[in-house]
């Protein structure tokens, strides 16, 4: 068996299989819920242990990881992992990502946690794996055998001084097959027999909580595409509409003459001042620090001074739409996918079509961009759904407009601090808040067909980096838990980067008021040695130069016809 052939095996064909050195672990317990989060979708049970590694007789090696790859380069760096400690070649590793039969459940590919969380089972399964070859001759003991080990925790790894394939500049596994047009993203998935489908979204784009939703669509006029050849069907459940055709420019020409009535709804809030819709969304207010006496020093500030920033809602823009494919059977179905939450999607695919979990294969592919969710989970129950009601694989592709109409946004975020400078040009207080929507967006397809109700859910994730890293005597930090005002999801660190932006575009005007440099201000007011190591460092790397006042300088603007550029 090599490593090619491997890589599409399911759990039970590794646990079969012969001439191969299997690690695995047992499914770990479900993490208890937290506190103000969405619940996490724990492994079943009935799929058994969670293969980690297969050493093949040929010294080919299948790694197995939960996570998937979103340009970040995890496939090489997990391999290099591997291959570091079973003292091999990353040519020789061949890395298995995310697909839900194959790779163990770990959750969501987030918050950098694919290596310095999730690697770490991985780092030990291939050391104990190499502990095991040692011992017993190497991969010849394998030939005609199958050897199963129970991961150690515990495994002893290779000492970092060790190293000599982790921490070193090693090629992208994955760029040769793109720069060449080899790779086969999951547009480009074909399969026997497949029909094209493409959906029809409601009015209320960019809306998913309301009565309204799943409860507006009241009449669909099947023979106004009675005319186009190749229809195979139309799909309706409740706001659900999808149409399934031979070709692709047939479901595309029908979509766009497809006659359909929509109720009356109640429109999008106003956002037009973005600012005040965030303060009139209704929300909770949850102190995470307060110390020392806030508002007594702010009134006795030398100068007091008090500003609010607004991040606006963005746009994902992912460089194309979103596509999936699915392969519907009575007891099971294949989806293709772009999503970095495919043990999540399958949970959901389970709900929306009534299939048990692992019957679902969920197939992780390359994508157009999918970081943040955009429409990759949405489209993949769009094709679930319309594979099971033709009984065929349907591929589905979004047009541009509902993907930038419907994708979840980045949420919009109010930051609002209050302070100012004591006699000595210090922090007097520091009295921050941060207000954000929240962002869990459920599957679309589970709200358009009423699966799951279209309420107004309040997270607790306005409050990272909430908490400003500098020191200060009188501080109050409040992040006030709000539900979603459109429909959002995470955009780079959830809430984490407009605050750090408040936090330092604050100090920066902190500091300027004091008129002390930037640099020096932030050093005065950070005890971790580390962040004060950084900015420094950052400072000395970027060839900063001390300065008191603001550096942005007007510029004239030059007569119409003067030249801007001189050879």
């Amino acid at each position: 068996m090599t490593r090619r052939g491997a890589l599409r095996l399911t759990r039970a064909e590794l646990r079969s299989a012969v001439g191969v050195l299997l690690v695995s672990r047992e499914p770990p317990p479900a993490a208890p819920p937290a506190v103000g989060q969405p619940a996490t979708v724990a492994a079943n049970p009935a799929e058994g242990a969670e293969p980690l590694i297969a050493v093949w007789d040929d010294g080919s090696v299948t790694a197995l990881h939960g996570h998937v790859d979103l340009g970040t380069g995890i496939r090489t760096a997990l391999a290099q992992i591997v291959a570091e400690e079973l003292d091999t070649t990353v040519d020789d590793v061949c890395m298995a990502l995310g697909d839900t039969a194959r790779a163990p459940n770990q959750g969501a590919t987030i918050a950098s946690a694919s290596i310095q969380i999730h690697g770490e089972p991985l780092r030990r399964a291939a050391a104990q794996a190499r502990a095991w070859l040692v011992a017993n001759g190497g991969v010849a003991a394998l030939q005609g055998r199958h050897i199963a080990l129970r991961l150690d925790p515990q495994a002893p790894t290779k000492a970092p001084e060790a190293y000599r394939i982790v921490g070193s500049s090693t090629p992208r596994v994955d760029i040769p097959a793109k720069a060449t047009g080899a790779a086969v993203f999951v547009h480009d998935q074909r399969v026997p027999g497949m029909l094209h489908g493409r959906v029809v979204r409601p009015p209320y784009a960019g809306v998913d909580v309301g009565e309204f939703v799943g409860n507006t669509l009241e009449s669909v006029d099947e023979g106004s595409i009675a005319h186009i050849e190749g229809i195979r069907a139309v799909v309706v459940i409740r706001d659900f509409v999808g149409i399934v055709a031979e070709r692709e420019e047939q479901a595309e020409r029908a979509m766009r003459e497809l006659k359909l009535v929509w109720k009356p709804w109640p429109g999008m809030p106003p956002l037009a001042d973005l600012s005040q819709a965030l303060r009139n969304n209704p929300s909770t207010r949850r102190v995470l620090v307060d110390q020392g006496d806030v508002d007594g020093a702010i009134a006795a500030a030398a100068q007091a001074m008090q500003r609010e920033y607004v991040w606006p809602y963005q746009l994902h823009a992912s460089i194309g739409p979103s596509c999936a494919l699915a392969d519907w059977h009575p007891d099971a179905m294949t989806v293709w996918t772009g999503s970095q939450n495919p043990h999540v999607l399958r949970a959901d695919l389970a709900r929306l079509t009534g299939l048990p979990d692992v019957a679902i294969d969920v197939i992780r592919m390359e994508a157009s961009g999918c970081y943040g969710r955009n429409c990759a989970d949405d489209v993949a129950a769009d094709a679930a759904l319309l594979s099971r009601a033709v009984r065929a694989p349907v591929r589905v592709q979004l047009t541009r407009e509902q993907e930038h109409l419907w994708e979840p946004k980045g949420a919009a975020q109010l930051m609002q601090v209050g302070g100012g400078l004591d006699a000595q040009g210090g922090i007097a207080a520091y009295d921050f808040q941060t207000s954000y929507p929240s962002n869990g967006a459920p599957t679309l397809a589970l709200l358009l067909t009423g699966t799951i109700a279209p309420d107004a859910t309040a997270y607790e994730m306005g409050d990272r980096t909430a908490v400003p890293p500098y020191a200060v005597e009188h501080l109050r930090v409040v992040a006030n838990d709000m539900p979603p005002i459109l429909r959002a999801s995470w955009l780079r660190g959830v809430s984490a980067l407009p605050n750090s932006f408040a936090h330092e575009s604050y100090v920066d005007e902190l500091a300027t008021a004091a008129g002390v440099d930037p640099v020096d201000f932030r050093l005065r007011h950070l005890k971790d040695q580390r962040a004060a190591e950084l900015v420094a460092a950052t400072a000395a790397r970027a060839g900063w130069r001390a300065h008191t006042q603001p550096q942005q300088q007007a510029v004239e603007h030059p007569p119409a016809g003067d030249v801007l550029m001189k050879g």
